[in-house]
């Protein structure tokens, strides 16, 4: 039987390596393009790595440069609305640099409010001599952890105020108010640190009184760098969960999250990204080799159960310290990074006690170890 050609051509058509034409052979594999299909899925596939790898030390990089600027705590209202109950009186201040800040000052009160007597009688309890209602002994600079603000630190000014010391509390770049984008944990901000409280202490005129640091984290760095300067004023520092360098902490963050080979190459490349972006590669961020320039009393606290920075971190800073009569270590039990000054410690009386003997103290020495209530 002769075939139809109006019958084969649709089958050759629909069927092109099932029948052999004489020309094409059917057993042809290179008809289908699978190795230009492999190259092209090889490709994409690293172009995605890329892609996502460049996500990840992008995001890690500004992680430490621009924590992000949050809002106002709506709490932080009732601390403005309630200081005159509280024993202080709150300003606001901008240094000529633009730095914003809050100007906190003990007010004569007839009853402190609980924070306030609560440290009071701490204090009293330890026989320590405390300054009467309103009186002034002394400025804390206070200086916030990254992600923070200066109205954060409102109840810390609180209880100092309560203990006859102004406190004025500071933006930090990067952070509420402070027109700068970036944050170099205190690289960059010494010199903004200490212009700011000259202004302050100029033009509210308390230039001549003792003058203290207090630092949380990040804030604690910051303090650590500011204490350094050689035209530094400052009698005595108190350092809350800061660390040694900040290359060990993100290091310890990247390996933990994607692994050593993958992590220490995003913390590598988000250094050489970061220092693009700020100035200083966070690897030259290493508050330890400022503090050996440090000669005032200080002391550092540390939670014992902080997984952000650890306790080995800060020990590491507190070494770096070169006076062993004019440092401490304490360490807090309980204490994780977010709660070590609300923790069941009386760390806010023993800070205050450090303060009041630095500001009393007109040979700038620490005479006398802190009481048993310090656990080593």
């Amino acid at each position: 039987m002769k075939s139809e050609p109006w019958l084969i051509q649709p089958l050759l058509m629909k069927f092109p390596h099932t029948m052999n034409d004489g020309k094409t052979p059917a057993s042809d594999s290179s008809a289908f393009p699978w190795k230009r299909l492999m190259a092209r899925m090889a490709v994409w596939f690293l172009l995605a790595v890329v892609i996502f790898f460049g996500v990840i030390v992008w995001w890690c990089a500004n992680e430490v440069a621009q924590p992000g600027r949050r809002p106002i705590h709506a709490g932080a209202s009732a601390f403005f609305d309630g200081t005159a109950k509280a024993g202080y009186s709150v300003e606001t201040f901008t240094s000529s640099q633009g730095v914003p800040a809050l100007l906190c000052t003990p007010e004569v009160v007839g009853v402190f409010s609980p924070r306030a007597g609560l440290i009071r009688q701490q204090l009293g309890e330890r026989g320590v001599e405390i300054p009467a209602s309103g009186k002034i002994v002394g400025t804390i600079v206070i200086l916030h952890g990254r992600g923070g603000m200066k109205e954060d630190y409102l109840a810390v000014a609180e209880r100092f105020c309560a203990v006859g010391f102004r406190c004025l509390i500071l933006d930090l770049p990067g952070h509420g108010g402070n027109p700068g984008k970036f944050t170099t944990y205190g690289v960059l901000e010494a010199p903004m640190v200490l212009e700011c409280y000259q202004e302050a202490a100029g033009e509210y005129g308390f230039s001549g009184d003792p003058c203290m640091l207090f630092g949380q984290s990040m804030g604690g760095s910051v303090a650590v760098y500011t204490a350094a300067l050689p035209e530094s004023p400052f009698r005595s520092m108190v350092v809350v969960s800061s660390f040694d360098s900040l290359r060990t902490v993100i290091g310890k963050k990247t390996d933990s999250l994607l692994g050593l080979a993958l992590g220490g190459l995003v913390e590598a490349t988000a250094n050489h990204v970061y220092g693009w972006r700020t100035g200083v590669k966070f690897s030259e961020i290493r508050p330890c080799d400022e503090a050996a320039k440090i000669h005032i009393p200080s002391l550092l606290v540390h939670g014992d159960d902080d997984n952000f920075v650890t306790a080995e971190s800060g020990k590491l800073l507190f070494d770096a310290l070169p006076d062993e009569d004019k440092k401490q270590w304490l360490i807090i039990p309980g204490g994780n990074h977010n709660n070590v000054l609300i923790t069941d410690y009386p760390l806010y009386s023993t800070i205050a006690e450090w303060f009041l003997e630095s500001a009393m103290d007109d040979t700038v020495s620490k005479k006398t170890r802190l009481p048993d209530l310090m656990p080593q």
